[in-house]
């Protein structure tokens, strides 16, 4: 079975690491396979609705009920950069 070529590239934030490691272990391999999915799509955004928050303008994609993964997308250099990973009230910036 062959895997399709990754067509977008990331952008993460230096604390990305830090973020992934306050996710609840079973949500690592969710959020593996969410970023492999918007890294192969034609257009990571099509499925996706502008959020518009304190913190910015940036597309969300929900890992479970109570985390989400926040990016934008640069189409002229075909990187997808990530904002934040975690909690629904931390992506979001709520208190």
């Amino acid at each position: 079975m062959s895997r399709n070529p990754k067509k977008w590239d990331f952008t993460k934030p230096e604390d990305f690491r830090s973020q992934v490691l306050k996710l609840l272990p079973s949500l690592r391999p969710k959020l593996t396979e969410v970023m492999t999915a918007l890294s192969e799509s034609e257009n990571p955004i099509a499925s996706h609705k502008k959020k518009i928050t304190p913190h910015g303008e940036f597309y969300t994609e929900r890992l479970n009920d109570d985390y989400r993964l926040s990016f934008n997308v640069d189409f002229k250099n075909r990187r997808i950069i990530i904002i934040r990973v975690g909690a629904h009230k931390s992506v979001y910036g709520k208190k």
